[in-house]
């Protein structure tokens, strides 16, 4: 019990908890700041959804709900975690030599990712579930809710884990296994997105029948709302019975967990070769490209890597080839007395929300890990190193998005000048962006990462990147108002964001990252 309490706070530690005690103050409160503003939208979010249905007489759907998109939540969480978290992680090799059963490990990952969930499911269901007690004046909600909080993860959980190991065991036997993780995990999110978009088509008094549709069929389909719904309405045993079909599927997935565990984990650790070695005289490439070459495979080396540096440009893209199809929803929801063209002084920025949500470069540096050696040893210019990372970021990101403003200027019938600054804005944009990122990765470098998450979703680079993307566009469009004219603005903000890219790039020469990291 010792041993497994030990790995449990090792693993929690893992999510972060452990630099937060040694960061300084300031940067703990912006932490803090960050996480209880996030904390708060999400929160205001579900609110509003419980809201919206009790205002429509839905109000018997509220709990069930909330289970379903905490569920959701879950899911999401443990699909985008439970891979690298359960299978393959950095440490395996040290953690299976230790005198510890491999069952206690193996228990040890699923209860902090457990506890994980746990905590996102307390978030989404406890205040949404407060907002209903307080419509039907009961306290009884509250406790229910408290009652069948502990399993609302379970199934989730199980459900993530399930399906993030067959995409991966899928892909093991495939060369480019990586590629197909990546293709499958973004079909998935723009198919998302395409549902999304898909109900513009639909009014207010349609958006209404078509949610009370769906909430039927959604009961109808997963029978366990129903048992929510209806044990918080008049059957409260209804929620024992919950809580069984939750607990007797999670028993039966941790005994097959623990019995086929290392199995699972030898097959994806297993990397296909099915080249045939020739011995060929060795040919002498251009420095940079050979190192745009070892950036691009170390790049596409991690699934988690390229989904969540690539998603906002594919977004963007998945987008804007959707508004011709469109523009009528578009023009019969805006208010009366409103045109599209109104807005169109403004279309530079709507790319730019995309591209301020993740960067490669923020992440491209720490992803050495610990093979920084390499470049700390090697007689190779600390520019073109980082130029190398650069450029990946601007190959993939800039072809993408000159697509979608292409998409977008003929969609729209944009004039010349207007095309312009379509073109403009977001290109300084997204070299500013990647110039910031690479920044903040060489002040903030992690080498001594377990796990790629930690890196690629859990720094500071990744974080306050995103932070000064979205303050960059506010304090652009404020000056675009309080000018009166976007177009002068985009012009000064353009060159601004050029000339901020070009001190710190001349400023990252000062310091070779790899080289201070293997002294220190």
């Amino acid at each position: 019990m010792n041993k497994f309490k030990a790995l449990v706070q090792l693993q929690v530690r893992g999510y972060g908890l452990n630099k937060l005690r040694h960061q300084s103050k300031t940067k703990l409160t912006a932490i803090v700041i960050g996480a209880v503003l996030l904390t708060v939208l999400a929160i205001s979010y579900l609110l509003g959804i419980g809201f919206l249905l009790i205002e429509m007489g839905l109000k018997s759907y509220v709990p069930g709900m909330m289970v379903f998109l905490s569920s959701i939540i879950c899911l999401v969480l443990t699909f985008m975690k439970g891979s690298g978290f359960l299978f393959g992680f950095r440490d395996f090799d040290t953690l299976m030599a230790l005198p510890i059963a491999p069952q206690i490990i193996t228990m040890s990952k699923v209860f902090s990712l457990y506890l994980l969930n746990l905590l996102f499911s307390f978030i989404a269901l406890v205040p949404s579930m407060l907002l209903y007690c307080w419509h039907t004046r009961s306290i009884w909600p509250l406790l229910g809710t408290l009652v069948i909080l502990p399993f609302v993860p379970l199934l989730p959980l199980i459900l993530g884990v399930i399906v993030t190991t067959v995409i991966s065991l899928i892909a093991s036997n495939f060369r480019y296994q990586q590629l197909v993780v990546v293709l499958l995990s973004l079909g998935g999110v723009v198919a998302l997105m395409a549902g999304s978009i898909s109900l513009t088509n639909y009014d207010n008094a349609q958006l209404n029948e078509l949610l009370k549709n769906g909430l039927l069929q959604l009961e109808s389909s997963y029978p366990l709302l129903k048992l929510i719904n209806s044990g918080f309405s008049n059957q409260p045993f209804l929620l024992l019975v919950f809580i069984i079909l939750s607990v007797l599927p999670a028993l039966l997935f941790l005994a097959l967990l623990n019995r086929y565990y290392l199995q699972i984990n030898a097959k994806l650790s297993l990397r296909v070769r099915k080249s045939v070695f020739k011995l060929e005289t060795f040919k002498q490439r251009n420095l940079f490209r050979s190192l745009l070459e070892k950036e691009v495979r170390l790049y596409f080396s991690s699934a988690l890597y390229v989904t969540n540096s690539i998603i906002g440009v594919i977004l963007f893209l998945a987008a804007a080839l959707s508004v011709p199809f469109l523009l009528d929803q578009l023009r019969t929801a805006l208010p009366e007395g409103m045109t599209i063209q109104q807005f169109l002084p403004w279309l530079p920025y709507v790319p730019c929300l995309f591209l301020g949500i993740t960067t490669t470069t923020s992440a491209a540096i720490s992803m050495e890990g610990k093979s920084d050696w390499q470049y700390a040893s090697l007689p190779i210019p600390i520019g073109k190193i980082y130029a190398a990372k650069l450029a990946v970021n601007l190959l993939l990101f800039l072809p993408a998005l000159w697509v979608g403003c292409a998409a977008l200027i003929f969609s729209l019938s944009l004039t010349g000048f207007s095309a312009f600054l379509l073109f403009l804005f977001p290109s300084c944009f997204c070299i500013f962006m990647a110039m910031i990122g690479l920044k903040l990765n060489q002040m903030y470098p992690n080498f001594k990462w377990t796990n790629e998450q930690q890196p690629i979703k859990q720094s500071i680079p990744v974080l306050v990147t995103m932070l000064i993307g979205l303050l960059s566009i506010v304090l652009s469009v404020g000056a675009a108002f309080l000018l009166g004219h976007s177009g002068i603005t985009i012009l000064l903000s353009s060159a601004i964001l050029l000339v901020i890219s070009y001190i710190t790039w001349r400023s990252m020469h000062r310091k070779n990252v790899f080289v201070h990291s293997s002294v220190s």
